[in-house]
């Protein structure tokens, strides 16, 4: 939250943040506002814990801190969690406390998969539990998700995430333990969950759905056998591109769901518990002189638009002329339905110039392919052309290869005979150089000697 007002010890406290700080401003003590944190890198939350007040924060410091306000205005500091990775950074807190336990909620944010965002549950009572509840894959849709305690102190959520379509899912948190998901809508597009628990228990859910157009749809689930229950179908309470911030406000038996449309408040109401509401009317007030905040009083929280003064939007004054009002309703209605057709024919214009781009589109793959088939039955006949070619060169191969092998045993024989004929030559030079020996020394011997007989 950026704006939180509570009421505490008949004193009102109003937090806001400006320039990575949380003021602080107590009506009628000071009008100045005094900066009661520094070095906030995220949105915060304020919490009631019996006799103190509690503020939830991420820090430059990378740390998860919740922070104590003494009566003196001075802050006690805690760190919850510290992230080593300065990769990582939380926000979107959300602090609920119930009969001493803490109940912290908030986004965890990683740099390296940022469309991979955790949704992050800290239980503090006398132990300390870390329970991740959701991994949502959208890093444009905020806020992210809604929370609410029953009288019970039963955790309930709703939550919207991304796959293939995007979806909003309801799970709540009982026996230390959060419950299988249930699917609660599926469209295009998904904002602004909201969620509020009734005295007996129903569930009443809130949220802007588009397929075609924006609408704000409804959704009830009654008690019926805690905690299964049963959920009634949706129901539209209006239609326009210009929803913001729905919110609740149960009054006695009455149910008001109010957002901002056009720069305009507008309210559905309900009288039976929400199986039924009456047709969205303007309220007289301006939204540029509320803001949307989280509001605390007597353990009691909401989500509503208050003014500078800290005052809601005056619902008890409308309740008493709805009924009196029905010239003006009925023609907001058909301005309404107006407004639909309008934006409907729009709508329809635009599908239809998309489907003669994607017409055009169409036909112009379908040219290419036709193109690439054709290439492709060329490459195949080339193909098959050159698989004969290699079939011959092959055969061809194979013949020169069975030669090129005769050769090489012809060779190896003339090598054999060669060297048979290298051996003999070499026995025939032995021999006649043995003669030749035997021949000189028969001349020296006649020459010395005489031939024998010679003087006889």
């Amino acid at each position: 939250m950026d704006k939180v007002l509570l009421n505490f010890k008949g004193k009102v406290y109003k937090f806001s943040s400006n320039r990575n700080s949380i003021l602080l401003n107590i009506a009628g003590e000071n009008s100045d506002e005094i900066s009661l944190i520094d070095n906030t890198i995220s949105d915060f939350d304020v919490g009631l814990n019996s006799d103190e007040i509690l503020i939830t924060y991420f820090s430059k410091e990378q740390n998860i801190v919740l922070a104590h306000l003494n009566d003196d205005n001075k802050i006690i500091k805690k760190i919850l969690y510290h992230y080593n990775d300065k990769s990582f950074f939380a926000d979107n807190f959300r602090l609920i406390i119930f009969g001493g336990t803490l109940h912290l909620f908030f986004i965890e944010h990683n740099l390296s998969t940022p469309k991979k965002l955790i949704l992050k549950h800290f239980v503090l009572n006398k132990t300390f539990k870390v329970n991740d509840v959701a991994v949502i894959y959208n890093s444009q849709i905020k806020p992210f998700y809604s929370v609410a305690s029953d009288k019970f102190g039963i955790m309930h959520l709703v939550y919207v995430t991304t796959e293939n379509t995007q979806k909003i899912y309801y799970t709540t948190y009982l026996n230390d333990t959060w419950t299988l998901k249930t699917t609660i809508s599926e469209a295009i597009s998904l904002e602004y969950p909201n969620i509020s628990i009734d005295d007996k228990r129903n569930i009443h859910i809130c949220w802007v759905e588009e397929n075609i157009i924006k609408e704000l749809k409804y959704r009830k689930k009654v008690d019926g056998g805690w905690p299964k229950g049963s959920w009634d179908k949706k129901i539209t309470l209006s239609f326009s591109d210009a929803i913001l911030w729905p919110c609740f406000n149960i009054i006695d038996t009455t149910i008001w769901c109010t957002w901002i449309q056009q720069d305009t408040f507008y309210s559905a109401v309900s009288s039976d518990g929400g199986n039924s509401f009456c047709k969205p009317f303007k309220l007289a007030e301006k939204p540029s002189s509320y803001e949307f905040v989280k509001k605390v009083e007597d353990s009691i929280e909401k989500f509503t638009f208050l003014d500078d003064n800290g005052l809601e939007l005056p619902f008890n004054r409308v309740k008493d002329i709805i009924s009196y009002d029905k010239d003006n309703y009925f023609t907001f209605y058909i301005k309404e339905v107006q407004e639909y057709l309008s934006t409907l024919s729009k709508k329809i214009e635009n599908l239809q110039k998309e489907k003669v781009h994607l017409e055009r589109n169409l036909n112009q793959k379908s040219y290419e392919i036709a193109l690439k088939n054709r290439n492709i039955e060329e490459l195949k006949e080339n193909l098959k052309k050159y698989y004969e070619e290699r079939m011959k060169y092959t055969s061809k191969i194979d013949n020169l290869n069975s030669v090129y092998n005769n050769v090489l045993l012809e060779n190896e024989k003339l090598k054999k005979q060669v060297k048979d004929l290298q051996n003999k030559i070499i026995i025939l030079n032995s021999k006649l150089n043995e003669k030749v020996e035997n021949g000189t020394i028969d001349k020296i011997k006649s020459i010395i000697f005489g031939k024998p007989n010679e003087h006889l």
